[in-house]
Protein backbone atom coordinates (compact mmCIF):
# COMPACT_ATOMS: atom_id res chain seq x y z
CA UNK A 1 0.00 0.00 0.00
CA UNK A 2 1.27 2.72 -0.92
CA UNK A 3 1.82 6.59 1.83
CA UNK A 4 -0.77 7.85 -0.34
CA UNK A 5 -3.16 5.04 0.26
CA UNK A 6 -2.33 4.84 3.55
CA UNK A 7 -3.57 8.13 4.18
CA UNK A 8 -6.69 7.33 2.39
CA UNK A 9 -7.87 4.40 4.67
CA UNK A 10 -6.35 5.77 7.58
CA UNK A 11 -8.58 8.94 7.00
CA UNK A 12 -11.18 6.66 6.40
CA UNK A 13 -11.18 5.16 9.87
CA UNK A 14 -10.75 7.95 11.57
CA UNK A 15 -13.70 10.03 10.22
CA UNK A 16 -16.01 7.27 10.65
CA UNK A 17 -14.92 7.45 14.35
CA UNK A 18 -14.17 11.43 15.08
CA UNK A 19 -16.20 12.93 12.21
CA UNK A 20 -14.82 15.86 10.13
CA UNK A 21 -15.05 18.17 12.49
CA UNK A 22 -13.31 15.60 15.19
CA UNK A 23 -10.25 14.40 13.18
CA UNK A 24 -7.49 16.96 12.78
CA UNK A 25 -4.71 16.40 9.97
CA UNK A 26 -2.13 16.02 12.88
CA UNK A 27 -4.46 12.95 13.84
CA UNK A 28 -4.19 11.55 10.75
CA UNK A 29 -0.55 12.27 10.03
CA UNK A 30 0.01 10.51 13.31
CA UNK A 31 -1.85 7.30 12.46
CA UNK A 32 0.18 7.26 8.91
CA UNK A 33 3.14 7.18 10.74
CA UNK A 34 4.47 10.74 8.72
CA UNK A 35 5.09 14.05 9.80
CA UNK A 36 2.04 16.49 8.89
CA UNK A 37 3.95 18.61 6.79
CA UNK A 38 4.95 15.18 4.38
CA UNK A 39 0.97 14.88 4.17
CA UNK A 40 0.73 18.15 2.42
CA UNK A 41 3.05 16.41 -0.52
CA UNK A 42 0.17 14.39 -1.37
CA UNK A 43 -2.95 16.59 -0.73
CA UNK A 44 -3.74 19.88 -0.38
CA UNK A 45 -5.95 20.38 2.93
CA UNK A 46 -8.25 18.26 5.48
CA UNK A 47 -11.00 18.64 2.67
CA UNK A 48 -9.09 17.75 -0.24
CA UNK A 49 -8.27 14.50 1.81
CA UNK A 50 -12.38 14.01 2.70
CA UNK A 51 -13.00 14.48 -1.03
CA UNK A 52 -10.80 11.70 -1.93
CA UNK A 53 -11.83 9.46 0.55
CA UNK A 54 -15.21 9.75 -1.19
CA UNK A 55 -13.59 9.08 -4.69
CA UNK A 56 -11.85 5.86 -3.07
CA UNK A 57 -14.97 4.74 -1.17
CA UNK A 58 -16.77 5.13 -4.41
CA UNK A 59 -14.04 2.97 -6.66
CA UNK A 60 -14.45 0.58 -4.28
CA UNK A 61 -17.99 -0.10 -4.07
CA UNK A 62 -18.09 0.23 -8.41
CA UNK A 63 -15.37 -2.69 -8.36
CA UNK A 64 -17.89 -4.66 -6.00
CA UNK A 65 -20.26 -4.58 -8.08
CA UNK A 66 -18.82 -4.96 -11.19
CA UNK A 67 -17.29 -8.22 -9.52
CA UNK A 68 -20.63 -9.41 -8.53
CA UNK A 69 -21.66 -8.28 -12.18
CA UNK A 70 -24.80 -6.03 -10.63
CA UNK A 71 -25.36 -2.84 -12.62
CA UNK A 72 -23.91 0.50 -10.52
CA UNK A 73 -23.84 3.35 -13.13
CA UNK A 74 -26.55 5.24 -14.47
CA UNK A 75 -26.12 3.63 -18.21
CA UNK A 76 -25.50 -0.06 -16.75
CA UNK A 77 -27.72 -2.35 -18.39
CA UNK A 78 -30.33 -3.51 -15.52
CA UNK A 79 -32.18 -5.50 -17.59
CA UNK A 80 -30.69 -8.47 -15.17
CA UNK A 81 -33.62 -7.35 -13.26
CA UNK A 82 -36.69 -7.97 -16.08
CA UNK A 83 -35.82 -11.85 -16.96
CA UNK A 84 -35.20 -13.48 -13.72
CA UNK A 85 -38.03 -15.92 -11.07
CA UNK A 86 -38.73 -14.09 -7.45
CA UNK A 87 -35.78 -16.66 -6.17
CA UNK A 88 -33.41 -14.79 -8.17
CA UNK A 89 -34.38 -11.43 -7.77
CA UNK A 90 -34.33 -12.23 -4.64
CA UNK A 91 -30.87 -13.29 -4.38
CA UNK A 92 -29.85 -10.33 -6.17
CA UNK A 93 -31.06 -7.93 -4.56
CA UNK A 94 -29.38 -9.42 -1.53
CA UNK A 95 -26.30 -9.68 -3.14
CA UNK A 96 -26.76 -5.86 -4.08
CA UNK A 97 -27.62 -4.68 -0.36
CA UNK A 98 -25.58 -6.82 1.36
CA UNK A 99 -22.77 -5.08 0.20
CA UNK A 100 -23.64 -2.12 2.93
CA UNK A 101 -23.38 -4.42 5.45
CA UNK A 102 -20.40 -6.85 4.66
CA UNK A 103 -18.11 -4.14 3.37
CA UNK A 104 -15.56 -2.72 5.57
CA UNK A 105 -14.80 0.26 3.61
CA UNK A 106 -18.64 0.93 3.03
CA UNK A 107 -19.49 0.37 6.91
CA UNK A 108 -17.08 2.76 7.64
CA UNK A 109 -17.96 5.22 5.11
CA UNK A 110 -21.41 5.00 5.90
CA UNK A 111 -20.57 5.84 9.63
CA UNK A 112 -18.34 8.53 8.10
CA UNK A 113 -21.26 9.98 6.33
CA UNK A 114 -23.69 10.03 9.69
CA UNK A 115 -21.11 11.25 11.73
CA UNK A 116 -20.15 14.02 9.50
CA UNK A 117 -23.36 15.60 7.46
CA UNK A 118 -24.52 18.06 10.07
CA UNK A 119 -20.89 19.29 10.09
CA UNK A 120 -19.85 19.06 6.90
CA UNK A 121 -21.89 20.47 3.94
CA UNK A 122 -20.14 17.62 1.65
CA UNK A 123 -20.63 14.82 3.71
CA UNK A 124 -24.61 16.06 3.90
CA UNK A 125 -25.05 16.26 0.30
CA UNK A 126 -23.08 13.04 -0.65
CA UNK A 127 -25.21 11.30 1.86
CA UNK A 128 -28.71 12.22 0.35
CA UNK A 129 -27.11 11.17 -3.05
CA UNK A 130 -25.57 8.21 -1.86
CA UNK A 131 -28.49 6.88 0.74
CA UNK A 132 -31.68 8.68 -0.92
CA UNK A 133 -31.34 10.14 -4.13
CA UNK A 134 -29.42 7.88 -6.00
CA UNK A 135 -30.60 4.29 -4.77
CA UNK A 136 -34.58 5.94 -5.89
CA UNK A 137 -33.44 7.50 -9.21
CA UNK A 138 -32.04 4.16 -9.79
CA UNK A 139 -34.76 1.75 -8.42
CA UNK A 140 -37.22 4.08 -10.16
CA UNK A 141 -35.82 3.63 -13.56
CA UNK A 142 -36.12 -0.40 -12.45
CA UNK A 143 -39.41 -0.26 -12.04
CA UNK A 144 -40.46 1.90 -15.01
CA UNK A 145 -38.78 -0.99 -17.44
CA UNK A 146 -40.57 -3.44 -15.69
CA UNK A 147 -44.05 -1.30 -16.29
CA UNK A 148 -43.58 -0.77 -19.86
CA UNK A 149 -42.35 -4.99 -20.10
CA UNK A 150 -45.36 -5.50 -18.60
CA UNK A 151 -44.50 -7.24 -15.65
CA UNK A 152 -45.73 -4.68 -13.48
CA UNK A 153 -48.57 -3.00 -12.94
CA UNK A 154 -48.64 0.32 -14.29
CA UNK A 155 -48.18 2.96 -11.32
CA UNK A 156 -45.47 6.28 -10.77
CA UNK A 157 -42.26 4.57 -10.91
CA UNK A 158 -41.12 6.71 -8.09
CA UNK A 159 -44.14 6.36 -5.79
CA UNK A 160 -42.75 2.53 -6.35
CA UNK A 161 -39.05 3.26 -5.63
CA UNK A 162 -39.98 4.96 -2.72
CA UNK A 163 -42.28 1.95 -1.31
CA UNK A 164 -39.92 -0.60 -1.89
CA UNK A 165 -36.52 1.19 -0.74
CA UNK A 166 -38.07 2.34 2.80
CA UNK A 167 -37.72 -1.26 4.09
CA UNK A 168 -34.04 -0.96 2.85
CA UNK A 169 -32.94 1.96 3.55
CA UNK A 170 -34.48 1.29 7.24
CA UNK A 171 -32.64 -2.06 7.39
CA UNK A 172 -29.17 -0.54 6.34
CA UNK A 173 -29.09 1.88 8.82
CA UNK A 174 -30.65 -0.44 11.66
CA UNK A 175 -29.32 -3.99 11.17
CA UNK A 176 -26.43 -5.25 12.34
CA UNK A 177 -25.73 -7.99 9.80
CA UNK A 178 -26.43 -9.11 6.72
CA UNK A 179 -28.11 -12.19 8.41
CA UNK A 180 -30.07 -10.39 10.48
CA UNK A 181 -31.97 -8.26 7.42
CA UNK A 182 -31.55 -11.14 5.25
CA UNK A 183 -35.02 -12.70 6.29
CA UNK A 184 -36.23 -8.87 5.92
CA UNK A 185 -35.31 -8.44 2.70
CA UNK A 186 -36.43 -11.79 1.30
CA UNK A 187 -39.90 -11.42 2.74
CA UNK A 188 -40.29 -7.51 1.73
CA UNK A 189 -39.29 -8.69 -1.99
CA UNK A 190 -41.39 -11.45 -2.47
CA UNK A 191 -44.43 -9.69 -0.77
CA UNK A 192 -43.88 -6.79 -3.00
CA UNK A 193 -43.91 -8.75 -6.31
CA UNK A 194 -46.74 -10.39 -5.54
CA UNK A 195 -48.33 -6.97 -5.01
CA UNK A 196 -47.03 -5.52 -8.16
CA UNK A 197 -46.67 -7.97 -10.61
CA UNK A 198 -49.14 -8.58 -13.30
Amino acid sequence: MTTKEKILVNSLKLFSKKGYNGTSVRDIAYSVGIKESSLYNHFKSKQDIFDSVVDFCFEKAREYFNLQEIPFDRDDDISIYCNVDTDTLVEIIIKTFGYFFEDEYNKMFRQLLINSRFENKTAEDIYIKLYVDYPLEFQSGIFKMLMDKGKFRRENPMTVAREFYGVIFMLIHTSQSLEQAKPVIESHVKQFIRNYSI
